[in-house]
């Protein structure tokens, strides 16, 4: 029996030093799986990292140009409620004329827009000096209305088939469309955006 025993320890060992190379050579292509899937993990956590990096960049440049618009946004607003300020604070003038100015105001208003054969229309509280009397020393053959136009001054001017708004509110109204440019400038200067 020694010879069979020698057969199966000869195929024993055979089969140990067999299995020992397999699990060498299965433990060294696991070890090379495992550097290539750590190269590639490693690769991918820099490609991320660098994405992050670029992500936040972006998203605080972004956040940047956003409070640069809302501060030039709430800027153009001040400066529009300025101007505004500045049209409302004429309007106040103007309703609050002495009896004296706004005949003044209505008088220049007839000279220059009234045309012969116009009706005129005014505020009650401007009919104590707006008489048909006053209005025929224009020459223009200008009547007075017979009802009260609802306004804080100014009058309308009626012709045949047009009105002409020349209301306090429509005057200043004009008066900013003509204006507004050159008070923009004056108040704020000539680098206004």
């Amino acid at each position: 029996m020694n010879g069979k025993e020698n057969i199966i320890n000869k195929i024993l060992s055979d089969a140990d030093a067999k299995a020992a190379e397999i699990l060498s050579a299965a433990e060294s292509s696991a070890q090379t799986i495992i550097d290539k899937a750590e190269q590639a993990i490693a690769g991918d956590r820099q490609a991320l990292e660098q994405r992050l990096q670029t992500v936040a960049a972006e998203r605080q440049r972004n956040r940047k140009a956003t409070a640069e618009l809302d501060a030039k946004k709430y800027t153009l607003e001040r400066k529009q409620q300025l101007i505004s300020r500045c049209y409302e604070l004429v309007y106040d003038k103007l309703v609050h004329m002495s009896d004296e100015e706004r005949q003044g105001l209505i008088g220049s208003l007839l000279e220059k827009y009234a045309e012969a054969g116009e009706t005129v229309y005014v505020t009650q509280a401007d009919a104590k000096f707006v008489t048909q009397v006053w209005l025929n020393g224009f020459e223009k053959n200008l009547t007075l209305g017979k009802k009260y136009i609802k306004a804080d001054g100014g009058i309308v001017l009626e012709g045949n088939g047009y009105e002409k708004d020349l209301t306090l509110k429509s005057v200043v109204k004009y008066l900013r469309e003509q204006t507004e440019n050159k008070v923009v400038e004056l108040l704020l200067g000539a680098h206004d955006e």
